[in-house]
């Protein structure tokens, strides 16, 4: 993963500068501790964009971004603005950025602008993105007097002994490095790094270049002289399109930046999600798992009854005894003590002791292994997921399970739907979807497909009294083994019928249903 490095934040400055400078501060939000968005507009050319700001030391950047990037990033605006989000509203919202700055060799973008208090004075307030990896900040201080007014994190000497940020002290720029700007460096003072091509040795040497941008230019050139030339014309803004390609996505610097980033940050995001709803759900298995695998012990409860019929039945053959017994091939203990046939009766008291509390632990373990099934169909359903959205509604399932009264708003549910041969087909995600799709937008004559004896989604195929042909049902078919968990198996069955073969039990969970008249469909 490549961090926004100094030297790619230049050419965005460059690409964007003219839209920010003299734009309008319309609206501030702070969707976590790492973000910040601010919506622009900029008059003069009729525009509204957004400035999202990201300080996670993980993944420190700038872009704009617009309401599908938000969504893919899944970004959520708290009810409650914190504390910097006031306070930047009170002196940055409303406000035009009458300057715009990038800090020569450095990953700080610089956003000025003018600030009238109580009383009418003018201020000249700055807020300064800083994205210099664990070290991002973003500090908002008055750039007549450089005090700080507030951060987005504070730092005290506690954090670091080189550079303390919280309000009411001064603000000072980072260390400088001891580099060189390769544009004022002869070709005589920098060959010498630039020959021994190490990309490591070039980026410690020159402001701008950093290792993996280094590495690339490396690739790209040989010859230590061209390589030089090259690096000079990269960072005089002359090669727009080796920055493109180092990005490896957009038509843009900024869509380069926004697309790359939004793509780690999705990654990211549905993995930490999908792991957190399987923990939520992994205790619960744990438990359901125990009570099943106790089932072969009560069944040692029937061989009680077994014992004592087999003493009756060979009553009047038994003469002699020891303190076991070998009938039909059970060994079976005896109590000398007493009869035979106050050994059986013996043995079917135990039985009917024990008789209660097996039919009771039978039918516990009967429900949990329902509950197994369905709980073992969420778990498919998050790794089959693709969205936040899906994602979501599963949250929202397992939610419902721990609250049975929490209802969630069906309107929000929404399969998938694609189109094939002019036939709407649709997709369930999850149990939810299932659900919705049986109940809501299946009808009588509609076709339903299902892989057999697996979790899988359910897949409609609605048919508007058309007629269909092999081809479609057998897309129908390949659809619905793809979203199961039999995706990677070989020839797998998959079950077709009509919706009005479909039966939804009481009290069962959802996506839950009976079916009959039911056609199988191979699929390789």
């Amino acid at each position: 993963m490549y961090n926004l490095d100094s030297l790619t934040l230049k050419y965005f400055y460059e690409e964007n500068y003219d839209f920010i400078i003299n734009s309008v501060v319309q609206k501030i939000q702070l969707p976590s501790r790492h973000e910040i968005i601010l919506n622009l507009r900029n008059i003069t050319k009729a525009k509204n964009k957004k400035l999202y700001i990201n300080i996670n030391p993980k993944y420190p950047h700038v872009c704009f971004v617009d309401d599908k990037t938000l969504e893919k990033r899944n970004i959520v605006i708290p009810k409650m603005p914190p504390m910097f989000c006031m306070q930047l509203r009170k002196y940055f919202n409303g406000s035009k950025i009458k300057d715009f700055k990038l800090i020569p060799y450095e990953r700080i973008l610089e956003f000025y602008f003018d600030y009238f208090d109580e009383i009418g004075s003018l201020t000249r307030m700055c807020l300064a993105v800083e994205l210099m990896g664990k070290h991002s900040n973003v500090i908002l201080y008055n750039a007549q007097n450089r005090i700080i007014t507030g951060a987005m994190h504070n730092i005290s000497s506690d954090k670091s002994s080189i550079r303390e940020i919280y309000g009411g002290i001064e603000y000072i720029y980072p260390p400088k490095q001891n580099k060189l700007d390769i544009l004022n460096t002869s070709f005589a003072g920098g060959i010498e790094f630039i020959k021994r091509n190490d990309s490591k040795l070039i980026s410690d040497n020159f402001y701008y270049f950093s290792c993996p941008l280094t590495e690339k230019i490396l690739s790209k050139n040989t010859d230590a002289k061209e390589t030089f030339s090259f690096m000079q014309n990269l960072e005089a803004g002359n090669e727009k399109e080796f920055i493109l390609s180092f990005w490896n996505s957009g038509e843009d610097i900024n869509s380069s930046i926004d697309n790359y980033f939004s793509n780690i940050m999705f990654e990211e995001k549905i993995s930490n999600l999908k792991a957190s709803l399987k923990r939520a759900l992994r205790k619960d298995i744990n438990k359901l798992e125990q009570i099943i695998k106790n089932e072969s012990d009560l069944k040692k409860a029937e061989k009680y009854k077994l014992y004592g019929d087999l003493l009756i039945a060979n009553l009047y053959n038994i003469k002699d005894y020891d303190e076991e017994i070998n009938i039909s091939g059970y060994k079976i203990p005896l109590d000398k003590t007493i009869s035979i046939s106050d050994n059986a009766q013996k043995y079917y008291q135990k039985y009917k002791k024990e008789k209660t509390s097996y039919e009771y632990a039978s039918k516990r373990i009967n429900n949990a292994k329902t509950k197994l099934e369905y709980y073992e169909s969420i778990l498919f359903n998050i790794d089959n997921s693709s969205s936040f959205r899906e994602l979501n509604e599963i949250k929202d399932e397992i939610s419902e399970l721990e609250n049975p009264a929490k209802s969630t708003d069906n309107e929000k549910i929404t399969p998938e739907k694609i189109n094939f041969k002019g036939y709407e087909i649709y997709i369930g995600k999850n149990n939810k979807q299932n659900d919705y799709l049986i109940s809501k937008i299946a009808h009588g004559e509609d076709l339903w497909f299902h892989v057999l004896n697996c979790p899988s989604s359910h897949v409609v195929l609605k048919t508007k009294n058309k007629e269909f042909n092999k081809e479609v049902l057998e897309f129908c078919a390949k659809l619905t083994k793809e979203n199961s968990k039999a995706k990677n198996s070989g020839k797998t069955p998959v079950i077709m019928t009509k919706r009005k073969y479909l039966k939804k039990p009481p009290d069962t969970y959802p996506g839950y249903v009976t079916y009959r008249n039911e056609t199988e469909i191979i699929i390789e």
